[in-house]
């Protein structure tokens, strides 16, 4: 059962979410799942994900992020802790509804968010990421900037305990492989595995399949 549901931001603006919840279920386990940069929640991992985690009896709620999507806002307006912020809120919201076991997974600049969100909060219980980092356009553009020039989620790492599955292909040509090297190693709890040959969306379908299966395998044995 999929209901769409809206969130306001600190400034009042709506952001927008679907919450795909499993039929006749109680309130348990969520995944808040985080797309990427110039992306939206219907992303095709997205969507494949949901089907995996609901049928696992699993929750997932997936939000547009400030500016994308379905959500309000000028995408130019938009920062990390803008997006940090959208994913705090979305694990109070869940939590209103009872669910106690909150998993998270991002992908690409949604990686980047998850990272510092989990670092803030101790509710999480897993997080998965896919090709985390910050690409060569938005690395340039004065909002990201600092975050890229500080490493801010790096740093934010350090203090992750959660167990995290960190997925890279090493023809990445957006985030470079070695970002997602220097991530695993700053959170002390993540597994890195990488993906010969696969690029940034892991869009060759025997990449894809693995990268669905690592990921929903991962969260489904770490979440309660």
């Amino acid at each position: 059962m999929q209901e769409k549901c809206f969130l306001k931001n600190r400034s009042g603006f709506r952001i927008s979410a679907i919450f795909s919840k499993p039929k006749d279920s109680k309130p348990d386990s969520v995944v808040i799942m985080c797309h990427g940069l110039d992306f939206s929640k219907d992303s095709k991992a997205n969507i494949a994900l949901d089907k995996i985690f609901v049928k696992h009896n699993i929750a997932t709620f997936q939000i547009d992020f400030f500016g994308h999507g379905e959500s309000q806002g000028n995408k130019s307006d938009a920062n990390v802790a803008e997006f940090v912020d959208n994913v705090l809120q979305s694990i109070e919201y869940v939590k209103n509804f009872g669910y106690k076991n909150i998993g998270i997974y991002g992908a690409s600049f949604g990686g980047i968010v998850s990272v510092i969100a989990a670092s803030r909060n101790s509710d999480l219980k897993v997080m998965a990421l896919k090709a985390a980092g910050m690409g060569h356009t938005a690395r340039k553009m004065q909002q990201y900037k600092k975050d890229f020039d500080t490493k801010s989620w790096i740093k934010a790492g350090i203090k992750v305990k959660i167990p995290t599955l960190i997925l890279h292909g090493t023809s990445d040509e957006k985030v470079e492989i070695e970002c997602g090297e220097e991530l695993s190693k700053s959170i002390t709890t993540a597994e890195f595995r990488s993906y010969s040959g696969a690029d940034h969306g892991f869009t060759k379908k025997e990449d894809f399949e693995r990268m669905i299966h690592d990921i929903s395998d991962f969260i489904i044995k770490h979440i309660r």
